[in-house]
């Protein structure tokens, strides 16, 4: 039975738990627009500031979930905690509040935290390649590839770091989209990927051992935002920054 291309880069990308990392992604992304949604609605502001905030909740529940997953690295940046896998790591980013704004557009080096993540050497640490842990999500010829793979893995870990940036596009009323993909960055400050897939139904529908239960707004009735896609309501670059 042939691979899923989608599960497979993520193999190759980030080993033994890249197909969890990827079913989940989508699933923490959308909690988290629908918990800031409903602060924003619940603070009964005009200025979306509160829902702004959405680019930490996601860099903190990428670290808080992601990093349970057995094969993970807490990585520390200029203040940050990040989450890797076999030295690739990930970082989310809320790149636009509209549909229709194209990632490409968007500079990405706004800060030294984020031109760090390209060019900061990294500090050695042990890289678990193999499978240490049983992963029943794997089909055998998931397992195969990723026996195969795990040399050419460790010789392509360098001192510098990898990246798989999650650009998302979102806003108070709608979630638009959530990809992924291995970046680098070009001396202009925008980003270059070799590929991307969107992640936005993946996993949707199942939800790998996610507890993201310690924010709620549920003492009262609060109106669920809408997920699917709308009329761009917003306009203007995303809220924050780190």
């Amino acid at each position: 039975m042939a691979i899923d291309e989608g599960r497979a880069w993520a193999l190759r990308t980030l080993g033994a738990d890249g197909v969890l990392v990827r079913e989940q992604i989508s699933s923490i992304i959308r909690d988290c627009h629908e918990k800031m949604a409903n602060a924003q609605a619940e603070a009964e502001m005009k200025h979306t500031g509160v829902y702004g905030q959405i680019w930490r909740k996601c860099l903190d529940e990428f670290v808080t979930v992601l990093g349970r997953l057995p094969s993970a690295e807490i990585v520390p940046r200029r203040g940050y905690k990040l989450v890797a896998f076999n030295g690739v790591i990930l970082f989310p980013w809320r790149f636009a509040r509209e549909r229709s704004t194209d990632i490409g557009s968007r500079p990405f080096a706004v800060s030294d935290t984020r031109i760090s993540l390209f060019g900061e050497e990294r500090e050695s640490t042990q890289q678990r390649l193999d499978i240490e842990f049983e992963h029943p999500e794997l089909t055998e010829e998931e397992r195969e590839l990723l026996d195969a793979e795990s040399k050419a893995l460790e010789e392509a870990l360098s001192t510098h770091s990898r990246v798989v940036v999650v650009p998302y596009a979102s806003n108070p009323f709608a979630l638009y989209s959530v990809d992924w993909g291995e970046a680098t960055l070009g001396s202009d400050g925008y980003l270059t990927f070799a590929s991307m897939e969107s992640l936005l139904e993946v996993g949707a529908a199942s939800l790998v051992d996610l507890d993201l239960t310690d924010e709620s707004f549920s003492d009262g009735p609060i109106p669920r935002p809408d997920l699917g896609v709308k009329g761009d309501e917003a306009d203007g670059e995303a809220d924050g920054r780190p």
